[in-house]
């Protein structure tokens, strides 16, 4: 009788424990404007590791495919979690910051949180995962500051070389028949 008490704790410490990691995570990434690169999707634990503080919970790099990325997350335990999610267009695993610490690639938070500076607030990204699956869409956008300075490196060169062929050609003098 002893040895089965002991099994049956043991069982039932192995149900209890299985149970506390069961929660699943759906997460939708959508806002690609092309299937260049892939997904990076960093799922953070609590506040504490949307600051920084602690190490994401999972990273996952994921193709995009039709302007979309879907990733699935099994054995997360109860808790409250936030997405920060962008497209590695050139698949170098990290969000490209090359002026002023602005992101030159897409990003976006969950909840369809957003800011240009900084991170938004714990409050507006975070949401809870419990034993039903939890889902999240995250719309991933270009920082506006960003989005202007591609603009001008492509713009000034292009309107510089539409203008310096127009002015050439009106140098040239006309031909008389």
């Amino acid at each position: 009788m002893k040895n089965s008490s002991v099994a049956a704790f043991l069982i039932g410490f192995l149900v209890t424990s299985s149970t506390a990691t069961c929660a699943e995570l759906d997460v939708q990434v959508t806002g690609f404007s092309s299937d260049v690169g892939q997904a990076r999707i960093l799922l953070f634990r609590e506040q504490a590791g949307y600051r920084g503080e602690i190490d994401a919970e999972r990273i996952a790099s994921i193709p995009v495919r039709k302007g979309k990325a879907t990733w699935f997350a099994e054995g997360l335990s109860e808790g409250f979690y936030s997405i920060i999610a962008h497209h590695d267009t050139d698949a170098n695993g990290e969000l490209d910051r090359p002026l002023f610490n602005l992101p030159l690639e897409p990003y976006g938070y969950s909840n369809g949180a957003w800011t240009s500076f900084g991170l938004p607030d714990w409050d507006a990204v975070a949401f809870e995962i419990t034993t039903s699956p939890a889902r999240q869409v995250v719309h991933i956008r270009l920082n506006a500051f960003a989005a202007l300075g591609q603009m001008l490196l492509i713009g000034v060169p292009s309107l510089l070389a539409i203008f310096g062929t127009l002015a050439l050609f009106r140098r040239r003098p006309a031909q008389t028949a």
